[in-house]
């Protein structure tokens, strides 16, 4: 096919040229300078170029999103940990960065709203936290916030899901379907829902998702080396730090006692 899937962004010019068939193509009919750009054409030529399909298509459910909380300001046992977009990060959930609702505000809230095992969670809005796509295992109770969104696929892997909105071919199309003012930007369920993605043989659907869980799963232990050896070595900084100053107070101490003897 001799097409490049490089996606980068590239420095808009002044000026740009478009047509009305091709801002025709968009639903919203959006005709920002933004739509013009070299990558988003790149991904057009590619994606008509082969047999793809609309996630829409395995979405047959209602996005869920969930609500503003009522966060605890203090410490509670028993409350409920919520997921924000602070708390996706790199495909998983980091539960550290999660905050509390009470017991009685997660009772609250429609079993519907509440993420169960094989979900697939997705940050909609919030600028630079736009499409970010995770995989919900955990086994304990977590709310969601509203920046949040619950996909429910049907006949589609929902790990798949999650790679192919991770992936590039995603990533390019939640900018170009992001839109709203500066740092308050979103992605609506319609875009998501109009993402194309080139058709998979299902034959092939298990071995793409093992391979890349298996790459994954050595990036992953690569991660935690480089974060040991970096806590280790500041450790060593720390540590020379500390004997670097008892070394001066002792130095210190040495020149003050030789003063008081003279």
């Amino acid at each position: 096919m001799g097409l490049k899937l490089d996606f980068a962004k590239v420095e808009t010019p002044a000026a740009l040229k478009s047509s009305l068939k091709a801002v025709a193509k968009s639903h919203s009919l959006r005709c920002d300078a933004k739509q013009a750009e070299p990558r988003f054409d790149k991904f057009r030529q590619f994606i008509e170029s082969v047999d793809s399909f609309c996630l829409g298509d395995f979405l047959p459910q209602p996005f869920v999103k969930g609500s503003q909380p009522a966060y605890l300001e203090t410490v509670d046992p028993d409350g409920v940990p919520v997921i924000s977009t602070l708390a996706i990060q790199r495909l998983r959930i980091v539960v550290d960065a999660c905050r509390f609702v009470s017991r009685e505000s997660f009772d609250a809230i429609d079993l519907t709203r509440k993420p169960r095992t094989n979900d697939v969670l997705l940050t909609l809005d919030g600028g630079t936290s736009i499409g970010k796509p995770v995989l919900f295992e955990l086994d304990d109770e977590y709310a969601i916030d509203s920046h949040v969104a619950i996909l429910r696929p049907e006949g589609l892997d929902p790990r798949l899901l999650v790679y192919l909105l991770a992936s590039p071919l995603g990533q390019v199309q939640f900018q170009q379907a992001e839109s709203g003012a500066s740092g308050q930007t979103a992605v609506t369920e319609e875009d998501v829902r109009r993402f194309r993605f080139p058709v998979i043989d299902a034959t092939r659907v298990s071995k793409i998702v093992h391979d890349f869980e298996a790459s994954r799963s050595k990036m992953l232990k690569l991660e935690d080396q480089l974060k040991k050896s970096e806590d280790e070595a500041w450790e060593r900084f720390n540590k020379a730090l500390v004997t670097s100053e008892k070394a001066s107070k002792y130095q210190r101490g040495r020149r003050q006692r030789g003063q008081q003897l003279s």
